[in-house]
């Protein structure tokens, strides 16, 4: 995340992840992604890591990485706390989370994806 609160942004998949990508637009209910933050984390324009990282250089395992921008003068800072938490951005990372994972259950008893 780059904030506390706002819509959360799918922002980088991967390459060979396109089968969640599709698995996201067809089961999420309010998808918001943008293909240009992956160029821009992968050619360095935005310096930065995720946690995903490790799972996805050290473990081969797919995934997405998404974030929140809102509120982004809290963010990593003192007042990086409850109180200038958006809940209601909890909410709906909770619900995109458990339609995503719905979607990509939904791929893998097809068989493994491409």
């Amino acid at each position: 995340s780059a904030g506390s609160g706002g819509r959360e942004l799918l922002f980088q998949a991967g390459p060979c992840n396109r089968w969640i990508v599709e698995a996201y637009a067809r089961h999420v209910s309010r998808p918001h992604g943008a293909s240009i933050t992956q160029v821009f984390f992968q050619t360095g324009i935005i310096p930065g890591d995720t946690d995903y990282r490790i799972y996805r250089d050290f473990g081969n395992l797919p995934g997405v990485d998404f974030a929140v921008t809102a509120n982004d003068y809290v963010y990593h800072t003192m007042r990086d706390d409850l109180a200038h938490m958006d809940f209601r951005s909890v909410q709906r990372y909770g619900e995109t989370a458990t339609e995503l994972v719905r979607g990509m259950t939904d791929a893998l008893s097809q068989g493994r994806p491409e």
